[in-house]
C-alpha cells in the first residue's frame, strides 16, 4: 500500500524509529511526558496515520505494567445466555459471558466475531480475556451461531451487541461495573466496532477495531473479499448503486465525528487486502477534520515482528500482543466515562442511541424498516431535564423518529 497523503516513503529506515529505540527511549515513551510528545507527533491532520501510542509490547508485559495485567487465568468456562432485541422482539439471539469471581465489580468487554462466523470463533478470548480480569461477553450477529434473526449487515444486528450489554448490565449487576464498558471486534466485528462508536457515543470507553469495515459501499466497491460481497448484496437486497440509502445507513465514516471520547484502536496491517487499510485511514481523517483526537491508528508493516494480520488469534497469536495496548487502559480506567455533550450535530447513520435519547431513520410510511435505510444529520441541545431536536437533513424519501431513552448504561 502506498503512504498515505503527508507521508513519503523512508529510504534510510527512519519510518520504524520508535520500534528500534533502545530501552531508555522505550521507557521515556511510556511516562506522561512520552505520551504527550507521541500525541503531538501524531496530531498532523494532513497525516492521521502517524500511530498515536503505536509502540510494540515488549516480550509478555503490558507497557511494563504487569500489575495493571494479571497473567492468564484460563481456568474459566463460558456460558451461554439468550435474551431478544429490544427493536424487533427477535429471539433468542445469544450471547456467551466469561468472568473470574472477583470481591469487585468488573470492567465488561464485548468481543465481535467476523462477517461470517459466530460467537464461537472469539470463544478463546473471552476465556483469556477473563483471565486478565475483564468481564467478557461474545454475543451472535442475528442469524449467525444459532441466533434467530435474519443478518443484515450492520443494520439491527449492531443493535443487538446494544441489546446485549444491557441484558448483560441487568442480569449480573453484582458482577460489572456498569461505567466502564467497553468493546472490540475482527473483520466485520471490527465493522461492528465502527458502528458501535458513532451509533452509541456514550456507551463505551475503550474500543478496538481489528481490520474491520468502517463502509460497506467502500468495502464492496474495493472487492477485497468478492465472497462477502455477494452474501452483503443478498442479505441487504442490491449493490450500493441500486439502494444508496441502504448502504448509507452502514457508512460509520459518515458519523465519525459523533464521538470525541471514546478511546478508539484502529489496528490493520499495511498488506491488509480483504478489508483495505485505506477504509480505516478514512474513517481517522473524518474523525480528526471534526476536531478529534481519540482515533489512534495502529498499522503494522511487513517488516514488524508483531503484525495485525488478518485473522483471528487462534490464526495469528501476535494480535494477542495487542491486548497489551488496550486492556491496560480498561483496567486502570485511564479513559473517562463517556458523557454527551450538553449540544452538538450528530449524524445518524440508520439508528444512534445515546443514554438521553435514540434516534431512528427510516424510508416514509415504512417505521417497520426503522435503522435500515436513510441518514440523517440532527442538532440536539440537552439541559438534563429536556432535549431540543433540530433535523438539518435526512436522506430523500426518508423520515426521522426521535425518542427518550428508556435504558441506559
Amino acid at each position: 500500500m502506498s503512504p498515505p497523503p503527508g507521508r513519503q516513503a523512508s529510504s534510510d529506515g527512519s519510518a520504524g524509529l520508535l520500534f528500534g529505540l533502545a530501552d531508555e527511549l522505550y521507557a521515556f515513551a511510556l511516562s506522561a511526558a512520552g505520551r504527550q510528545l507521541l500525541s503531538w507527533y501524531a496530531s498532523d491532520i494532513n497525516d492521521p496515520m502517524q500511530p498515536l501510542l503505536h509502540i510494540r509490547p515488549k516480550g509478555a508485559t503490558c507497557f511494563k505494567e504487569k500489575a495493571a495485567c494479571p497473567p492468564d487465568d484460563l481456568n474459566v468456562t463460558p456460558k451461554t445466555y439468550r435474551y431478544q432485541s429490544s427493536v424487533d422482539d427477535t429471539k433468542p439471539l445469544l450471547v456467551d459471558v466469561c468472568f473470574k469471581p472477583s470481591s469487585g465489580k468488573l470492567p465488561l468487554i464485548v468481543v465481535m466475531h467476523g462477517y461470517n462466523g459466530g460467537r464461537a470463533v472469539v470463544r478463546p478470548d473471552i476465556v483469556r480475556l477473563a483471565g486478565k480480569g475483564l468481564f467478557a461477553i461474545a454475543p451472535d450477529m442475528r442469524g449467525r451461531g444459532g441466533s434467530g434473526g435474519q443478518w443484515d449487515s450492520g443494520g439491527l444486528d449492531v443493535m443487538d451487541i446494544h441489546d446485549a450489554v444491557q441484558f448483560c448490565l441487568r442480569k449480573f449487576v453484582e458482577r460489572i461495573d456498569a461505567s466502564n464498558l467497553n468493546v472490540i471486534g475482527y473483520s466485520g466485528g471490527g465493522g461492528n466496532a465502527f458502528a458501535c462508536f458513532v451509533r452509541f457515543p456514550d456507551l463505551f470507553r475503550v474500543a478496538a477495531s481489528f481490520f474491520g469495515i468502517p463502509d460497506y459501499a467502500t468495502f464492496n466497491r474495493l472487492k477485497g473479499r468478492p465472497d462477502c460481497n455477494r452474501v452483503m448484496v443478498a442479505a441487504l437486497g442490491g449493490p450500493p448503486g441500486r439502494i444508496p440509502a441502504v448502504y448509507a445507513a452502514r457508512n460509520a465514516t459518515l458519523a465519525a465525528g459523533n464521538n470525541g471520547q471514546t478511546r478508539f484502536h484502529i489496528f490493520w496491517d499495511e498488506a491488509e487486502n480483504d478489508c483495505p487499510g485505506s477504509m480505516d485511514e478514512d474513517f481517522i481523517r473524518a474523525s480528526r477534520a471534526a476536531g478529534h483526537r481519540n482515533c489512534l491508528a495502529h498499522r503494522s508493516r511487513v517488516r514488524d515482528r508483531a503484525r495485525w494480520r488478518h485473522g483471528y488469534t487462534a490464526n495469528w497469536p501476535e494480535l494477542i500482543e495487542a491486548e497489551d495496548i488496550f486492556v491496560p487502559e480498561i483496567l486502570q480506567r485511564r479513559v473517562p466515562k463517556p458523557i454527551l455533550p450538553p449540544s452538538g450535530t450528530l449524524v445518524v447513520p440508520g439508528y444512534l442511541v445515546t443514554r438521553h435519547f435514540a434516534i431512528w431513520v427510516h424510508p416514509a410510511g415504512q417505521p417497520e424498516r426503522a435503522g435500515q435505510s436513510g441518514v440523517a444529520e440532527v442538532l440536539y441541545r440537552h439541559d438534563g431535564s429536556r432535549t431540543e431536536f433540530t433535523v438539518l437533513s435526512v436522506t430523500g424519501g426518508h423520515q426521522v423518529k426521535i425518542v427518550a431513552a428508556t435504558a441506559g448504561a
